[in-house]
């Protein structure tokens, strides 16, 4: 890393909300595709099984692009690798109502992974780069609008659809002007930074960043164990009506928003190594008491507490980056980033596992262990980094 150069960065509020967009930017994109998955499924007539091989084109086109990305930073800056995600990821959001076929859909979709996978790493990169140039925390926030383009994406699709009447291809337009029209306001605030091109040439994991990537893929692993698992709980294990099953991961991912605005001052206040042991535990202590809840009340109510629990660990681990000297930064992110999607792939396949073999109630009971090997973990990152 060229640490004399990232020490020349300056940035001020301007480059604080410009980083602020580019996590919108990711957020609204890939909620934008997923609001558009029922429509794909439904013209192209297929089912559940071929819908998931197109689903992991953008899985794994995202896991080859995140530690590529990385290495790109050598030779592009943050600005112009987020700007040419962006435009990419945009472009594909706007092309797919328009594809004629499911071969179509293939290379449009791996293009949509690789640029949101991108995307993620410079991202984050550019928002750890702007957190130690203006001397405080922020990453909290960075990840709060990448909640807040998500929501918005959801609900600007269901109003253009339901209430004003459009067609996906008309909505997929307008959603990808959203796009433009950030990076027109925005984009040239992103910081111009890139890598030392004579340093280490592989954004393979070594050192502390190792443990870090473990405790981003176990969070990831965890809060997609929420999404995928927490609506087949409330139907199947606690008899919940399918009409209802969707209000514990409303409560869960509002909490997870709204934990995350104040959580840089949290962080100041606290300290990085009370934030995430304090949340940690009451994770592990919230998953336990969402597989033991019967109500539909008191189900919610932990939901909730589980989103405020797990909110800001990645966050966190992002800005516990800046400590470590084992890696550039550059592809010190790059690894944490690529660890953590790992958690998102295999997640679902590995719970599904658990469930199958034993009772759904315990994939929660299994991710309040894993959340508690966190604390471990993280006990050690912290003695190691002596914080």
């Amino acid at each position: 890393m060229a640490e004399s150069f990232v020490s020349r960065l300056q940035a001020g509020r301007k480059e604080i909300h410009a980083a602020k967009s580019a996590f919108f930017i990711s957020g609204f994109a890939f909620s934008t595709w997923v609001m558009m998955i029922p429509a794909v499924k439904q013209r192209l007539a297929i089912e559940a099984d071929v819908l998931s091989l197109l689903l992991l084109c953008i899985g794994v086109s995202a896991c080859i692009a995140m530690p590529a990305a990385g290495l790109l930073t050598r030779y592009v800056t943050c600005r112009r690798l987020i700007t040419g995600a962006s435009l990419l990821a945009a472009a594909a959001v706007a092309a797919i109502p328009h594809l004629p076929s499911y071969g179509a859909h293939v290379p449009v979709l791996l293009l949509l992974g690789g640029s949101v996978g991108t995307l993620d790493v410079a991202i984050n990169l550019n928002a750890v780069l702007v957190e130690r140039a203006c001397g405080e925390r922020i990453m909290s926030g960075m990840h709060a609008f990448y909640c807040m383009g998500s929501f918005l994406a959801a609900g600007c699709y269901s109003f253009l659809a339901e209430a004003g009447g459009l067609s996906v291809p008309w909505i997929a337009a307008l959603h990808a002007g959203a796009i433009l029209l950030l990076l027109l306001v925005y984009g040239r605030r992103y910081l111009a930074y890139h890598a030392d091109g004579r340093g280490k040439k592989t954004a393979l994991p070594r050192g502390i960043v190792v443990f870090l990537g473990v405790l981003c893929c176990i969070s990831f692993l965890a809060e997609g164990g929420v999404m995928d698992w927490g609506g087949v709980l409330l139907t199947e294990d606690k008899g919940i009506p399918l009409a209802s099953a969707g209000l514990g991961l409303t409560a869960f991912s509002v909490a997870e928003f709204l934990a995350r605005l104040p959580g840089d001052r949290l962080v100041r206040r606290f300290g990085e190594k009370k934030i995430i042991l304090a949340s940690t535990v009451s994770a592990a202590v919230c998953f336990a008491a969402v597989g033991w809840a019967e109500t539909l009340p008191l189900l919610i109510v932990f939901f909730f507490l589980l989103g405020l629990a797990v909110a800001n660990v990645v966050p966190v681990l992002y800005s516990l980056l800046e400590y470590q000297t084992v890696m550039p930064i550059n592809l010190a992110v790059a690894a944490l980033t690529s660890m953590g999607y790992a958690g998102v792939l295999l997640g679902p396949a590995f719970l599904g596992f658990v469930a199958h073999h034993t009772h759904i109630a315990v994939v929660f009971d299994f991710l309040a262990a894993l959340v508690l090997c966190q604390t471990a973990i993280a006990l050690y990152v912290f003695a190691r980094m002596k914080k």
